[in-house]
C-alpha cells in the first residue's frame, strides 16, 4: 500500500520507520536539508539499544502526491491551517495524529470522504533530522471523524510492536488523551521535570491533584477515574520527558494552544472555574517568550 506521511518530527519519523517494512512509504518534510539527509542516510530507528536503518522515499511537503492510498498527517496542530491550503485530496483517506482537540473543528472544511483521528501512545524522541528513538511501546487508537472503519486501510495489517486499534467514539478517545496532555505536559514543562516526579514529590502531587480536579470538571469527566488514569500514564512514562518540556528546552513553539487553550475556551463557554488552568497557560507562554528571547 502507498502511504504518505506529512511531517518530519519524532512521530513522522517513527511511523515512517515502522510502516516502511510493510508498505511503500513517502515521507513529506519541510526542508531540503532533511530531505537530502534522509535520502542519503535513511531513517535510523533506535530501539532497545540497537539501531535499524530504514529506507523511505522523501519529498518536500508542498508536493504531496495524489497516488497515496492513505495520508498520515503528523505535523504540529499549529501547522495545519497552512497545510490545508495546499492539500485538496477528496479521495485519499486522511489520518490526523495531533495532540489536543482544537484541530477537530478545522476538519469540517475538508471535502475528503474518509477522515480519521488518531491517538498515539508510543514514546518517540527525535535526535536528529533522520534519527528517532522509540522510547516506549504503545498503540495507536483510531476513530472515524467522517467515514467508516473499512475506509481505514491500516486496521487490516498486523505490525509487531506497532498496533493500530479501532475506537468507536472519537470524542471520548480524544478527551481521554486531552486530559493527560493538559495535566502532564504543561506541569512538567513549567517545572522542568520528568513525568514521574509529579507523583514522587508530595508538593508537586498536591498541585497535580488540584489541577487534575479542575481539568476534569471543565471537561465533565469523573474526577477520581480521570485522576487514576492520568496517574497510571505518569507511572508508565515515569522516566519520560514530555514533548512540551522538550519544545521549551529547545526554544520551539509548544502545542499549549491546542491543548490547554482549548480547555480554557471550553471553561469560558461553560462558565466554569479555570484559575489554575489559566495560570498554567500563562506560565507556559512566558517560558515560550524566554525561549524566543534567547534564540
Amino acid at each position: 500500500m502507498k502511504i504518505g506521511i506529512i511531517g518530519g518530527g519524532a512521530l513522522g519519523l517513527l511511523f515512517s520507520a515502522y510502516l516502511s517494512d510493510f508498505h511503500d512509504v513517502t515521507l513529506y518534510v519541510r526542508t531540503r536539508e532533511q530531505e537530502e539527509l534522509i535520502t542519503e542516510e535513511g531513517i535510523l530507528l533506535i530501539k532497545g539499544g540497537k539501531t535499524f536503518k530504514k529506507r523511505v522515499r522523501v519529498r518536500i511537503s508542498e508536493n504531496v502526491s495524489r497516488e497515496e492510498e492513505l495520508l498520515i498527517v503528523a505535523v504540529k496542530q499549529y501547522s495545519l491551517k497552512t497545510l490545508f491550503e495546499k492539500i485538496h485530496l477528496p479521495e485519499t483517506p486522511l489520518l490526523f495524529i495531533q495532540n489536543g482537540y482544537s484541530h477537530v473543528p478545522m476538519l469540517e472544511k475538508l471535502q475528503t470522504k474518509n477522515i480519521f483521528l488518531g491517538v498515539v501512545e508510543h514514546g518517540a524522541l527525535k535526535h536528529k533530522g533522520n534519527i528517532v528513538e522509540h522510547t516506549g511501546e504503545g498503540k495507536t487508537k483510531v476513530a472515524a471523524y467522517k467515514g467508516e472503519c473499512g475506509g481505514m486501510p491500516l486496521l487490516g495489517f498486523k505490525i509487531e510492536n506497532f498496533p493500530f486499534i479501532w475506537s468507536e467514539d472519537y470524542r471520548q478517545m480524544l478527551l481521554e488523551k486531552l486530559v493527560v496532555n493538559a495535566v502532564i505536559n504543561p506541569l512538567t514543562g513549567i517545572l522542568g521535570i520528568r513525568n514521574g516526579v509529579l507523583l514522587e514529590n508530595p508538593h508537586y502531587f498536591t498541585l497535580f491533584t488540584n489541577y487534575c480536579k479542575e481539568i476534569s470538571s471543565i471537561l465533565d469527566l469523573e474526577r477520581e477515574t480521570t485522576q487514576k488514569h492520568v496517574e497510571q500514564v505518569c507511572r508508565k512514562t515515569s522516566s519520560n520527558r514530555s514533548s512540551l518540556l522538550k519544545d521549551l528546552e529547545s526554544g520551539k513553539k509548544t502545542e499549549i494552544e491546542a491543548i490547554l487553550g482549548y480547555v480554557i475556551q471550553v471553561a469560558k463557554e461553560k462558565g466554569k472555574n479555570h484559575e489554575l488552568a489559566q495560570a498554567v497557560y500563562w506560565m507556559v507562554k512566558g517560558k515560550e517568550c524566554q525561549g524566543e528571547d534567547h534564540s
